[in-house]
């Protein structure tokens, strides 16, 4: 089973691309924390940052005059696995989450 729920805060605005035949696109950029005892027991606070694409014109409009940097969402989906090349040259791989559905906790 391939599936993921985070709930976490936008890093920046979204970027949305509008393609004109009915079609958007939102990219997503997740902070999500995880707490846990250091080795002096102090609490320590990892930060892990996550990619989540959004495909959906209908569901875009509605997040694209709600959503900021700094909105508390809950993003629902599976990961997605893409390889590519880089500038350089290189192959890099990436690792995002495919977004099947969304919700503004700040709502």
């Amino acid at each position: 089973m391939n599936k993921v729920e985070l709930i976490g805060y936008l890093g920046k605005d979204p970027v949305i691309y509008d393609y004109g035949n009915g079609t958007a696109l939102a990219i997503l950029r997740l902070a999500t924390d995880r707490f846990y005892q250091g080795r002096e027991g102090k609490t320590v606070k990892e930060t892990q940052w996550h990619t989540a694409r959004l495909w959906g014109k209908q569901q875009i409009d509605k997040i694209r005059n709600y959503l900021i940097k700094g909105s508390h969402i809950l993003v629902g989906g599976h990961l997605e696995y893409r390889t590519f090349q880089g500038r350089d040259g290189q192959t890099r791989s990436m690792t995002m989450i495919r977004v099947n559905y969304l919700v503004d906790l700040d709502r």
